[in-house]
């Protein structure tokens, strides 16, 4: 039998951001509560084609990135996070010399294209397993000119010219030999693809996406932002293939006037077995058992989404994401919280704030709760301060201090934008 060929990603995130301003590196900046970088991640993580990743970052960034997708749940196809080189040539080629060697295939991707979806990364892994080299790539819809000291001297045929974006997928042997040759000859390119074509060989191109944007100035972030604003209702646009079939149906909120408040409050529970993952905010704590469920089974944000929908009058999540549905199942309850965002973003509303009650006997949420705020402020783009959990025990009475279940209870107090 033929074996299956492994792919490996790569994901140069090196960059200092230099274009964007601000005081982090862009792709740690915050786009619709994760940061972009971690939305690129999750884009691959989520499709079984991929079988390992490899993240080549900032130095000083490397326990901010590998604690951001820990906490996330999307460290499990990560084999390694790397400190980049000088340029994002050297940073690829850090992550390049250490693939094992069962790796077939190996795919590029900008860590700050968070749009990519799991169509064109597909349509990439199966162009390189069939011709050695392949990019996404669109075609040019703007007039393309030459110029010299502020005067045209040429017009391009467009029907000829793409817009060249990645992923960019190849052999790994192909990549190695392409990569081995540029240092040789002393050689930068400005892609992947280039330095292929300078061994001699031919690089394909695939259908790739216009929404596919490469993050690198603010006027990107507000772009970035348009396609997450219409994520309800063409989820399309976002690259995650555990969220590409949520198509939310249009519903009205309740009718308030300009500056309304309106309370909602929440509750949830699940049961506790062996053989699960406990997540509780987004957070993974260390435990002998995880709770049980359709999706990661989060009882703390379960609690929140269902004050929040309660608040604005839009049912609750067993109706948005029920159980019935096989694209929820093992998803992450931190993603549909971000979805829960938009949908009262969408209808006029800002959650003013959230007060959350873990009960549990068993184990102490107070070490994770820092960082349970993190994660929840990110996804529904709101300040830390707003949020507020807190645990407590049944001193032993009932099926949570029999330590059967954990419940979680929430209100939330939200506000039509004036």
């Amino acid at each position: 039998m033929t074996k299956e060929a492994k792919t490996a990603v790569i994901i140069p995130a090196a960059g200092s951001g230099k274009r964007m301003g601000g005081g982090i590196p862009k792709q740690y900046g915050n786009l619709g509560g994760m940061s972009i970088l971690a939305r690129t991640v999750k884009a691959f993580a989520d499709l079984n084609e991929i079988h390992q990743i490899s993240i080549v970052t900032n130095e000083d960034y490397l326990e901010r990135c590998r604690l951001e997708l820990k906490n996330l749940g999307l460290m499990s196809k990560v084999r390694e996070i790397l400190t980049g080189g000088q340029e994002r040539q050297d940073s690829i080629y850090r992550a390049i010399q250490r693939l094992p060697e069962d790796v077939d295939l190996v795919l590029v991707h900008d860590g700050v294209r968070p749009f990519v979806t799991g169509e064109v990364i597909r349509r990439t892994i199966e162009a390189a397993k069939l011709h050695g080299a392949a990019v996404a790539a669109v075609p040019v819809k703007d007039t393309i000119k030459m110029a010299e000291e502020n005067l045209l001297t040429k017009t391009l045929d467009r029907r000829s010219l793409y817009s060249v974006q990645t992923p960019q997928g190849f052999r790994k042997d192909l990549l190695v030999h392409a990569y081995d040759e540029a240092y040789r000859k002393n050689y930068y390119g400005t892609d992947d693809a280039v330095l292929v074509e300078k061994v001699g060989e031919k690089v394909h191109i695939v259908k790739g996406d216009y929404n596919n944007i490469k993050i690198t100035t603010m006027e990107d972030i507000v772009f970035g932002e348009a396609i997450l604003g219409g994520w309800i209702e063409n989820s399309r646009s976002i690259g995650f293939s555990s969220l590409d079939d949520i198509k939310m149906e249009p519903e009205e909120a309740a009718p308030g006037e300009e500056g309304e408040t309106r309370i909602g409050t929440g509750y949830d529970v699940h049961k506790l077995v062996r053989g699960r993952k406990l997540i509780l905010g987004g957070v993974e704590i260390p435990f002998e058992r995880g709770l049980l469920g359709h999706s990661d089974a989060d009882v703390l944000t379960h609690a929140v989404m269902d004050a929040l929908l309660g608040a604005a009058a839009l049912g609750d999540i067993g109706k948005h994401f029920p159980d019935t549905d096989e694209k929820y199942r093992g998803i992450s309850s931190i993603t549909l919280l971000e979805v829960v965002g938009s949908m009262l973003t969408s209808k006029g509303y800002c959650i003013v704030n959230i007060d959350a009650t873990v009960v549990a006997q068993k184990p102490k949420i107070a070490p994770h709760i820092s960082d349970m705020i993190s994660i929840m402020a990110r996804a529904l783009k709101m300040e830390e301060k707003r949020i507020n959990i807190k645990g407590t025990t049944t001193e032993k009475l009932g099926f949570c201090g029999r330590g059967e279940g954990i419940a979680a209870q929430a209100s939330v107090l939200i506000k039509r934008r004036i």
